[in-house]
């Protein structure tokens, strides 16, 4: 009786770490953008800006690929969306300008996530990752308005199968470009700044 309960402790220990390794990976990516780290601009505070995102994407994920002979479609956490909604009101709210709602603004900026998707290709020996997120930026202020588009692609290649850190990493490094371009972005503040009341 003593021998089978270490004996059956081991199998359920065997057990867990067994299937704990057979678990399939997320269908989520996380996204995490860095903080800006622009000056405060007090002369912006005339400006009160309503940021609006939209997802103008046709498909929701950022990306798909075959796993075991299965398509293993990817989302974004946040949601693209909210994500880009956080990066433009850290952006206005770090260069000085209030924000505020759609009734008592001023100014709205309109963010349209055009693309965010990492296409993938896979062969028997490498795969290759084509990242693109593409922005378009519109200032509507009572004195006029003011479109810009943003964005960054990358190629990242490698060996063998491709996986779900594979395509975060692409993803990212494509998403820090397009941050930092916002962030160091200098057209918008002034569009913000020309077409206020």
């Amino acid at each position: 009786m003593k021998f089978t309960k270490p004996l059956s402790l081991a199998a359920i220990v065997v057990t867990t770490i067994f299937l704990s390794a057979c678990q399939a990976p997320s269908h989520t990516l996380t996204f995490t953008p860095q903080a800006p780290t622009s000056t405060l601009n007090v002369s912006n505070q005339h400006a009160i800006v309503n940021v609006v995102t939209k997802d103008g994407r046709s498909q929701k994920e950022v990306s798909s690929y075959t796993k075991n002979g299965a398509l293993f479609p990817l989302s974004a956490q946040p949601t693209v969306e909210a994500l880009f909604q956080q990066v433009m009101q850290q952006n206005l709210n770090s260069k000085g300008f209030r924000l505020s709602e759609a009734n008592s603004a001023n100014t709205t900026v309109l963010v349209t996530v055009k693309d965010f998707y990492a296409k993938v290709e896979e062969g028997n020996l490498r795969h290759k990752i084509s990242s693109k997120i593409q922005l378009e930026v519109h200032v509507q202020g009572a004195k006029g308005n003011f479109t810009k588009n943003m964005g960054a692609s990358r190629t990242d290649e490698g060996a063998l199968t491709v996986g779900n850190d594979d395509i975060q990493k692409s993803l990212s490094a494509a998403l820090k470009d397009v941050v930092s371009a916002i962030y160091n972005d200098q057209e918008i503040g002034n569009a913000i700044r020309q077409y206020s009341n």
